[in-house]
């Protein structure tokens, strides 16, 4: 079994789009991918084939065109998801509640404020399709702002891994799609740009109201903080929490194996660190690095913040708490130690 997460929706959206095919990528970017299997499974005869299993969650709206079978835009969608080697053995369609609209989050890899400089852009763009289109300024003198929107725009979401659901590369491709008789009415045009734009908007909303992760410039230090976010994101159960703990004790193992060097941090105790003796190595980095009395409140806070991360580490019954409380205690240490190695320090 192969289970895929949210990125196989914003990738077949891409490949619809790529595809000029708008209408079928505008719905699908308005599903939630629930479940998407390749199981085994036997047919045409003797031949074995992979089929695939595909639910979604959407708006009433969106649910009443994909469970028509006849709709070109379903095949559309559904042929989006995988090779022509693979068969559709179940696509199930689950219309959402309209008072729990279905939202995504997005991976944050872009800060508080690049993300709602997104949001502001995305929101002017909106507001110019929908100008050109409902009797406000020509084309012609607008069309150049429209570019350079739409590439800043390509350009974050490319960082966030995810697509576009725009597909009109200029304001006269929109003009293709608003004057062939299928959006009549001003209405009709306001109407569809919003629901092109909404669920990414979404989704960029709960990501600039997440807290900001400030990479440390240490490449496996910083992986192993998102991962630990992603993690306890998709926490539910006493073992996940324990993995949790588990992936912060790595991550501190790699911070002190970035910051400690042999030659300029003394042993306190005489003995050598080995590669995984993250509390020696990162003792010996403090007590060099933190000298002198004026640094006494300074390095008892870094042994305090690791003392906590590896206590909370070794809990066999771990709960939703702990691995919260861990992952803030490591994210904390890696922060003060990035501070005093000098890595947070402004270029010059």
């Amino acid at each position: 079994m192969n289970q895929m997460d949210q990125r196989t929706i914003d990738d077949a959206v891409k490949f619809l789009i790529d595809g000029n095919e708008a209408e079928a990528a505008r719905l699908l970017s308005a599903c939630v991918l629930e479940n998407f299997e390749a199981v085994d499974s036997w047919r045409d005869g003797s031949r074995q084939r992979d089929g695939i299993l595909l639910e979604v969650a959407c708006s009433r709206a969106v649910y009443e065109i994909l469970v028509d079978d006849n709709d070109p835009r379903t095949q559309s969608i559904i042929n989006a998801f995988f090779p022509s080697d693979l068969y559709l053995k179940r696509f199930k369609v689950r219309a959402a509640p309209t008072r729990a609209p279905v939202k995504k989050k997005l991976d944050t890899v872009l800060t508080g404020a690049e993300m709602k400089d997104l949001i502001t852009v995305i929101e002017d763009q909106k507001a110019s399709m929908i100008a050109v289109a409902t009797g406000g300024p020509r084309i012609n003198e607008v069309n150049p702002e429209y570019e350079t929107r739409r590439h800043k725009i390509r350009r974050a979401l490319d960082k966030l891994s995810t697509a576009d659901p725009n597909p009109y590369s200029d304001l006269w491709s929109w003009y293709g799609k608003w004057s062939d008789g299928s959006l009549p009415t001003y209405q009709s045009r306001r109407r569809y740009i919003a629901d092109l734009y909404q669920p990414l908007l979404d989704a960029l909303k709960l990501g600039a109201n997440t807290t900001t992760v400030h990479p440390t410039g240490w490449a496996r230090v910083d992986r192993s903080v998102e991962k630990i976010i992603r993690t306890l994101e998709t926490a539910k159960n006493e073992e996940d929490f324990q993995g949790v703990a588990l992936l912060c004790r790595e991550a501190i193992i790699s911070l002190a194996q970035a910051v400690y060097d042999p030659e300029k941090h003394e042993s306190l105790d005489g003995v050598k660190p080995s590669p995984t003796d993250a509390k020696r190595m990162l003792e010996n980095f403090i007590a060099e690095a933190l000298k002198g009395d004026s640094h006494d409140y300074q390095r008892k806070f870094a042994k305090a913040a690791f003392d906590l991360a590896v206590n909370l580490q070794h809990r066999r019954t771990a709960t939703f708490r702990d691995a919260a409380l861990c992952a803030e205690a490591t994210r904390s240490i890696i922060n003060v130690i990035a501070l005093i190695s000098g890595q947070r320090d402004p270029e010059t």
